[in-house]
């Protein structure tokens, strides 16, 4: 008997087989998942923090092309945090990764930690994966 293809917005709580249970949930809370380019790199600034000649960085503030959006809205310019308190790493100018963005409570897109940003170097199986999940 064939399988039935599997929504992504179904409340389904196990994943699909050609899908890890943990992407799958990452799948499931993100609000974006896409392949973008970044473009442009922002310090986030907390300005409580900052004293005159010293600024207190919360994080950066990227800006990409999405090259293809598997989930969201496909658009082609993206926005989206990423505080140092979730990830110390930063993410590198020209690059291309996988993200699993989320909405924060103002609705900005953030990730959630280092692993929501995979490069796309690291990400050749997962792509294939969501090409195929989502072809069903």
């Amino acid at each position: 008997m064939a399988a039935a293809a599997i929504s992504p917005l179904s409340p389904v709580h196990s994943p699909p087989h050609s899908l890890d249970k943990a992407i799958y949930q990452r799948i499931q809370r993100a609000e974006l998942v896409a392949r973008v380019k970044i473009s442009s790199v922002h310090r986030l600034i907390d300005s409580a923090l900052s004293e005159p000649g010293m600024s207190a960085i919360l994080g950066y503030v990227y800006t990409g092309v999405a090259e293809n959006v598997w989930k969201g809205k496909p658009g082609d310019l993206v926005a989206f945090r990423l505080t140092l308190k979730d990830c110390e790493r930063k993410l590198k100018r020209g690059a291309q990764y996988l993200i699993f963005a989320e909405s924060d409570t103002l609705g900005r897109l953030q990730l959630a930690d280092c692993d929501a940003a995979i490069e796309e170097a690291d990400a050749a199986t997962l792509l294939a994966q969501l090409n195929q999940f989502y072809q069903g």
